[in-house]
């Protein structure tokens, strides 16, 4: 919002951009939407006149083509006038300015030029082909109508032809034009920024500054006199009373509606003592401050201005005047509107930044401070320019800006250094201990937000990491200032005050991501509501949340970063230009991608999958079965029809965004030689690992045993498999070797798992008893499942007793180990109980006696 309100500022005051030692703030405060409107007036009217080149393909071209090439060299004429201007020296930014504002509307009929001229070369082209060559000389002729046919179309396809190379020519002509005054005004900038001035040591610059301040207030009083005889001139003083009265009703609108957006705001202030608030009503009332804050005062500014150009009541000097003013007030609203609703510093409830009470209100008043000092300077800055100040006057101006910003910043910092490395900061910290051990459980919620509010760790780490750095940088500028080097110092000066601004409005950018899209959807008490209204997983709902809040929070650190360090001379035009190119589209080779050429492609590639595969599926459940042949078969045919599915849709993917089959098969074939050679066990290793990811015959997770390894799969990629076995050993297996050898996977199809228990016992025990406890002992177990049910067989009869096994179905095969050894426990201690024995043979024990010798009886 406060772009768009600096952007429609700058139309209004004019297109003079403030003095260097502010062209950062001037950077970030060029018009986007007139130039936009220009420039889409400009496309209409290329497609307007270049459409009859389009059916003239089709007819007689001649009346056609004159009128074309009559538009083109009008186009030549303008590129070549931009060419020439931009060969002279001593240009200013705002030639510059002005030399692109010629070149756009070129440029911009020239690529509607080719998109039109393109296609209706390619038809020609297409239906000469479809003719085919001219008969030789010794075949038979053809007929006169296709002759003449093939004339027609050659004659047009030349002619058409030579007009798109012309095009494309020029076009290419105005590109490098745009590169060369981009680069040039880069290279203004640098020289401006690093031109060495006075020094603020020198005396001379402060006794010419201070002889020039009444030159410069008898020009504001010359200037304020020509300004009340304009508007005398243009209407009455009764006419300027009443639009001095609609001035002021503007303002007091403005007022009325921004106490009236204000009241919620109010309401959770004047509830001290109520719940504590969601993060997402934190950051939404915090981000609702920073609209108010930002937008009241320029709106009011802006209306006004608006008003009194409206009856032509502002001379021109008076306009480039405003738009100082108006560039002030937006700084000053625009950075206090940020800065109060990240650190909230009369109301801790909706406070973003973790910061205590002290700290955010100091960080707000002397940033605040701050913003009017900048505001102050950039005001100056302008009258200086419209009154033709002498140059010490001007330069004393931004040294004092950045003398003024640099001790307001060390104070600053010091008192923030008092705050977190005070002496009795550790008693503080034993005392709020004490007052949370002491606190009633009623009061949780409470310390829990006055938590939230103490200076502890965040700030006290966020200030070791930032001093040294902070210190480094008022010398660079202190330095700059003692060498001379003025504009560098305004520069940085100016840039760390925007730098802490923006941080702030990074931070709450960043927790009203996070309040929307984590909090809110992804693991909020609506995410099952919203994952069901969209047809979706909860997990699926907040992997998608966290991507697009990860998206959303890098854009917004790079835009911020990018305001941060400034565009070092790029204005808004160079962006445009930069982006139109990235849209429109950039050659590779012999290709031209465009972005809506990729975005289709992949559009289109994802839903040509999902239709394969739902095709493949319909095969595989609706089709296949009703057939004669085996699963393996059935199997095999669902999953060719799923890779020539796959295959197709990436190809006419590929065709989409232009790339040509034919190359790539060309590369293809190249590439087979060196695997002939070479490479036969890395492809086939490649080859198996897409086979297990398509097919997953073995997944993650799964338990397999595999030339004598046995464990679990944790990582398929397209070379290896790693098998992490049951000592915690990492075993890499070719992929392969899982294809052409023999797999045994125990979780393939289910979990489940067989136990075998077995047991042996005397002849004389009953057998049936001996049956039902182990049947009893399986049962019981609450990892054994009861479908299919428990089984006791007599396997065999032994020398001295009946072998039986329990076999029983476990849920989950990991825990048969567990299991087994649990049954094992529950069938020793029934056994015992039943006084069911277990035959066993006997052992005697050597203790270093003689052989045969008895042992000695145990004491009583």
């Amino acid at each position: 919002m406060a772009q768009r309100t600096f952007a429609t500022a700058r139309a209004i005051a004019g297109r003079r951009r403030p003095h260097i030692s502010f062209a950062d703030i001037g950077a970030m405060l060029r018009p986007t939407a007139t130039t936009l409107i220009v420039l889409t007036a400009w496309l209409c009217l290329a497609l307007g006149t270049l459409a009859p080149m389009a059916a003239g393909a089709q007819g007689a071209l001649s009346p056609e083509q004159q009128v074309l090439q009559d538009k083109l060299e009008g186009q030549r004429a303008v590129v070549d006038g931009v060419e020439a201007a931009l060969g002279r020296d001593g240009l200013r930014s705002e030639d510059l300015d002005g030399l692109r504002a010629r070149l756009d509307p070129v440029r911009g009929n020239l690529s509607a030029g080719i998109a039109i001229l393109d296609p209706a070369v390619a038809d020609l082209y297409k239906r000469l082909q479809e003719l085919g060559a001219k008969p030789a000389a010794d075949a038979p002729p053809e007929s006169e109508s296709i002759a003449r046919e093939r004339e027609s179309l050659e004659t047009r396809a030349s002619a058409l032809d030579g007009l798109l190379k012309q095009v494309r020519l020029i076009n290419v002509r105005a590109d490098q034009l745009s590169d060369r005054i981009t680069s040039r005004r880069r290279a203004l900038f640098t020289d401006t920024l690093l031109a060495r001035s006075f020094s603020v040591l020198d005396p001379n610059l402060w006794i010419s500054a201070v002889s020039s301040i009444p030159v410069e207030i008898r020009g504001i009083r010359y200037l304020l006199t020509d300004w009340r005889a304009y508007a005398d001139a243009r209407m009455s003083r009764t006419g300027q009373v009443l639009v001095g009265l609609g001035a002021l009703g503007i303002i007091a609108l403005v007022v009325f509606l921004q106490n009236m957006f204000s009241r919620p705001l109010r309401r959770v202030d004047l509830d001290v003592d109520g719940e504590p608030l969601s993060p997402l009503k934190v950051t939404g009332l915090s981000a609702l401050v920073a609209i108010i804050g930002m937008a009241a005062a320029p709106a009011a500014t802006l209306a006004v201005m608006a008003l009194l150009n409206a009856f032509d009541l502002v001379p021109p000097r008076v306009v480039e005047i405003s738009q100082g003013v108006l560039i002030a007030v937006c700084i000053l609203a625009v950075g206090r509107g940020l800065l109060a609703g990240a650190l909230a510093p009369m109301s801790p409830r909706r406070r973003v930044v973790p910061v205590s009470d002290e700290m955010a209100q100091l960080i707000y008043r002397n940033a605040a401070l701050g913003l009017w000092i900048v505001a102050t300077a950039v005001v100056l800055s302008t009258i200086h320019r419209a009154l033709v100040a002498p140059v010490p006057l001007t330069v004393a101006t931004a040294a004092g800006m950045a003398l003024a910003l640099v001790l307001m910043a060390g104070r600053t910092m010091r008192a923030l250094g008092e705050l977190a490395d005070g002496p009795d900061a550790d008693e503080g910290e034993e005392a709020k201990g004490d007052a949370r051990i002491e606190a009633k459980p009623e009061a949780k919620s409470e310390t829990k937000n006055e938590t939230k509010s103490d200076g502890g760790g965040p700030s006290q780490t966020m200030l070791q990491w930032i001093r040294f750095p902070f210190w480094v940088l008022n010398a660079t500028i202190v330095a700059a200032l003692v060498a001379g080097y003025v504009s560098v110092a305004s520069y940085l000066a100016s840039r760390s005050l925007f730098a802490v601004v923006l941080a702030g409005a990074l931070y709450l950018i960043i927790a009203l991501i996070n309040a929307v899209f984590i909090d809110g959807i992804a693991s909020g008490p609506r995410a099952r509501h919203v994952a069901k209204t969209l047809g979706v997983r909860p997990a699926s709902l907040e992997l998608l949340a966290l991507l697009v809040a990860g998206v959303c929070k890098a854009l917004a650190t790079v835009i911020v970063l990018v305001m941060v360090i400034g565009t070092f001379g790029t204005s808004t035009a160079d962006v445009r230009d930069l982006v139109s190119r990235i849209t429109f589209g950039f050659t590779i080779g012999t290709s031209t991608i465009t972005l809506g050429d990729v975005l289709s492609a992949v559009m289109f590639l994802v839903v040509g999958i999902v239709i394969a595969r739902a095709i493949q599926r319909w095969f595989a459940v609706a089709i296949l079965p009703k057939t004669s042949f085996d699963q393996g078969l059935q199997n095999s045919i669902s999953t060719i029809i799923g890779y020539v599915g796959s295959i197709a849709v990436i190809a006419m993917s590929m065709g989409q965004i232009g790339l040509n089959l034919q190359n790539i098969a060309l590369v293809a074939g190249a590439l087979s030689v060196g695997i002939g050679f070479g490479l036969q066990s890395i492809v086939s290793n490649f080859v198996s690992g897409l086979i297990l990811l398509a097919e997953r015959p073995i997944r993650v997770g799964d338990t397999i045993s595999v030339k004598g390894e046995e464990g679990y799969v944790r990582r398929i990629s397209v070379r290896a498999t790693e098998i992490e076995t049951f000592d915690r050993a990492a075993v890499v297996i070719p992929n392969s070797d899982l294809i052409t050898g023999m797999v045994k996977n125990f979780t393939h199809a289910n979990t489940t798992g067989r136990v075998i228990v077995a047991v042996n016992v005397a002849y004389d025990a009953d057998a049936d008893e001996v049956r039902d406890i182990l049947i009893g002992c399986a049962c019981d177990h609450p990892q054994v499942l009861r479908s299919p049910p428990p089984r006791v067989f007599l396997m065999a009869f032994g020398d001295s007793y009946l072998k039986f096994e329990l076999r029983c179905v476990v849920a989950n095969v990991d825990y048969a180990l567990t299991v087994k050894s649990d049954l094992h426990f529950a069938v020793l201690d029934r056994m015992k109980a039943a006084q069911i024995g277990i035959p066993y043979t006997p052992w005697n024990i050597y203790r270093g006696g003689p052989i045969g010798t008895p042992p000695p009886a145990a004491d009583d």
